[in-house]
């Protein structure tokens, strides 16, 4: 059964559960350094029969050529296995990070409309690696500290019970208060991060609407909204870092009270014949040696406590609904119908928006829908784009239902969409213009800039279609970003075209233009049009009039100009 986590129980063993992939190479690495830990621990010993031999006259450089060696073999394995761990670390994290953009680009888009974006960003980036040291890193010296801790404890009760009972009566001591701790570190290191998810988002919702900004002259009281937000990370960071103060001494008073404590009742030992002069100095060796890691353990706990808090907030987008395809049926033969809408019903929360509309689009045809705000006409084209599944009723397109008889990939490889607000990417002309379709040939890509009205544009321009367009089209006008939008709709040959007020951002001049290109158009797939100006709802071959969720008529302008809002029913 394949090991799974969610953020309501995300524990030590989750970390687990993410080495998977990278566990031989971890594996590795930590063998590697408990053979330097092995090292470390023999040479106290060789010391202590170094010291031995010398007092007694011996000869010692075979066991100082020994003890070079053992120094040497210990950097060597040191040093690869913390090479192997970063290396496991990283490769852990790169996958953790890429299944969390998988994630954010497939979640349902009500999950968009509830989360904040720059939340979503900071939760890849930030929180993924703040994981990445405590996935490998922190884990893997854990393992090897406490062996390391156990097998030095192990040596000093075979030297001397008495000190060794002593030194782990400190440590013990000490490691209750910390432990005491770790719980309120964890508690504030979550606050800190979501203080600091929220800063980014709000830091986002500032910076992309910049213009709007300045121009409300907000500078100011956005700084103190942010400031505020900053304050928050401020307070629970320190607050987190009182606690871990506690951490410090506490390890302080472990090391070097323990070394107090084997100096003075070594000492006493060795004059009553107890212990030998070699012994005391390899126990002295063992406790030195122990410190750094005992005092790693110490440590890691409140690394550990970050990293959990860490895995918890991105296991929560992980947790996140995403778009799944139903079971899909054999599609049935297609009769070139159409779209066809049948008592589509749509419920967001408690609000029932769409209520049984039907309406049908023939091929090749220019259909207009109208109506006045909130009457459903968004919700419609949310439906046609499978954005949203309709609550009752079916969508079919020639005889085959959206959702039975395709997966989204099939549906929405047969529909164009172009926004109100038309967003373009950071790139080239060209980049936007053939992001549906990267592959199109050179010969149809000129045909769609002719045919979307962007030739004039792209003549003008100093790199042509390879000018860069800025952050989100800046350097573009309204017009001519609706007019790549089409573009880039129409160069994926879609069968159906959506078109949402597609007229908003033109003046008269180049709206006729619009007008005459949406015709052009229909030649080569079919039209539907959200229209709220008369004269694109004027040229339509059809017109269908949504009103409260409802289709209150459809037909030639004519026929439904009756039941047409006020502004749209006289020129």
């Amino acid at each position: 059964m394949e090991e799974t986590v969610t953020a309501d129980r995300v524990n030590l063993r989750s970390l687990w559960i993410w080495t998977r992939g990278s566990r031989g190479r971890l594996l590795c690495a930590l063998l590697g350094a408990l053979a330097g830990a092995g090292l470390g621990l023999a040479q106290p010993l060789i010391v202590n029969r170094t010291i031995e031999d010398a007092t007694a006259g011996e000869s010692v450089f075979g066991l100082l050529l020994v003890l070079a060696v053992v120094f040497s073999g210990q950097a060597a394995l040191q040093a690869w296995s913390t090479f192997r761990l970063d290396q496991a670390g990283e490769s852990i994290v790169r996958r953790l990070r890429q299944a969390m953009v998988d994630q954010l680009l497939r979640l349902r888009m009500a999950v968009y409309d509830r989360q904040r974006l720059g939340d979503l960003i900071s939760r890849t980036t930030t929180d993924t690696t703040l994981l990445r040291d405590v996935l490998a890193t922190d884990v893997a010296n854990a393992i090897v500290n406490t062996i390391v801790v156990v097998g030095g404890v192990s040596m000093m009760v075979w030297l001397d019970p008495l000190l060794a009972a002593v030194v782990v009566a400190v440590t013990v001591g000490s490691g209750f208060v910390v432990g005491v701790v770790l719980k309120g570190i964890r508690r504030e290191t979550v606050a800190a991060q979501e203080a600091t998810g929220s800063l980014a988002a709000d830091l986002e919702r500032v910076l992309s609407a910049i213009r709007t900004v300045r121009i409300s002259r907000a500078e100011s009281r956005e700084s103190a909204a942010l400031a505020e937000r900053n304050e928050a990370i401020y307070g629970h960071n320190v607050r987190a870092a009182r606690l871990s103060a506690v951490v410090s001494p506490a390890i302080d008073l472990a090391v070097q009270g323990s070394l107090i404590v084997v100096i003075v009742v070594g000492l006493s030992r060795v004059s009553s014949g107890h212990m030998g002069v070699g012994e005391l100095v390899a126990f002295l060796l063992y406790v030195n040696y122990l410190a750094a890691p005992m005092s790693g353990l110490f440590d890691i706990a409140p690394a550990l406590q970050t990293g959990l808090a860490s895995l918890e907030r991105t296991q929560e987008v992980l947790d996140l609904p995403t778009e799944t395809d139903r079971e899909r049926h054999k599609p049935s033969q297609t009769d070139g119908s159409g779209l066809l809408l049948q008592g589509v019903r749509f419920r967001y929360s408690d609000r029932e928006i769409l209520k049984g509309a039907s309406f049908h689009v023939p091929r090749n045809s220019y259909t207009a829908i109208a109506g006045p705000s909130g009457a459903g006409k968004s919700t419609v084209f949310s439906l046609l784009g499978r954005f949203h599944d309709p609550t009752a009723g079916a969508i079919t397109l020639d005889g085959c239902d959206a959702h039975t008889e395709h997966t989204l990939g099939e549906w929405r490889a047969r529909i164009g969409l172009v926004e109100q607000n038309s967003p373009l990417m950071y790139g080239t002309l060209r980049d936007n213009i053939t992001y549906a379709a990267p592959d199109a040939d050179e010969s149809w890509l000129r045909q769609v800039v002719e045919m979307a009205g962007l030739a004039a544009l792209v003549k003008r321009l100093p790199d042509g279609l390879d000018t860069a367009v800025g952050e989100h089209g800046s350097s573009l006008s309204g017009g001519e970003q609706q007019r790549v939008a089409i573009a880039r709709s129409l160069l994926a040959r879609p069968e159906i075209l959506l078109l949402d007020e597609p007229t908003s951002h033109l003046d008269s001049a180049h709206e006729q233009l619009l007008i005459e290109t949406l015709h052009r158009i229909s030649a080569e797939c079919t039209l539907v049009v959200i229209a709220h100006r008369l004269s694109t709802i004027q040229s339509a071959d059809q017109v269908v009039v949504l009103n409260a969720g409802q289709v209150m008529a459809s037909g030639s302008y004519d026929d439904v100009r009756d039941y047409l809002p006020t502004q749209h029913a006289t020129a």
